[in-house]
């Protein structure tokens, strides 16, 4: 009776929403639009991220890194080098992370929101994430 009662509450789970969220820069200033984002934890988070510069050829990423911990990634991310994307291979303290793109691009990426809280994002192109900075709040569903 027992498992027959899991397995009715099993059904019953939701499956977890699929969530399409965008970012880009704010034309060719190394700042994040929005500086804010929001998703339901555990949601299936199709992020597109779009370099709206025009003019300068910096290039951009976005990273999503655990709390209190992006100023470490961003400092690692200077000694990983542009060839490494501005970002320690195999970082555990980032969640997700789009490449780096040029003006004009765009590039998606596809990722499960964590836990809730506040998760901080960034830009680790040197220098950037100074003002290229947000913040992904992760709300309970």
């Amino acid at each position: 009776m027992a498992s027959a009662a899991a397995l009715v509450l099993t059904g019953c789970e939701r499956k977890p929403p699929d969530v399409a969220l965008s970012v880009q820069s704010d034309g060719d200033f190394p700042i994040f639009t929005p500086a804010e984002l929001s998703v339901p934890t555990g949601a299936h988070v199709k992020l597109t991220f779009h370099h709206a510069g025009t003019i300068l050829s910096q290039t951009h990423n976005w990273i999503l890194v655990k709390p209190g911990m992006a100023e470490a990634v961003d400092m690692d991310g200077m000694d990983a080098g542009e060839q490494s994307n501005w970002l320690k291979k195999d970082d555990p303290r980032v969640i997700a992370a789009t490449p780096l793109i040029e003006k004009g691009a765009s590039v998606t990426i596809e990722f499960t929101a964590p836990a809730p809280g506040d998760y901080p994002y960034i830009c680790t192109t040197p220098g950037h994430s100074e003002d290229m900075h947000g913040i992904l709040h992760v709300t309970r569903n």
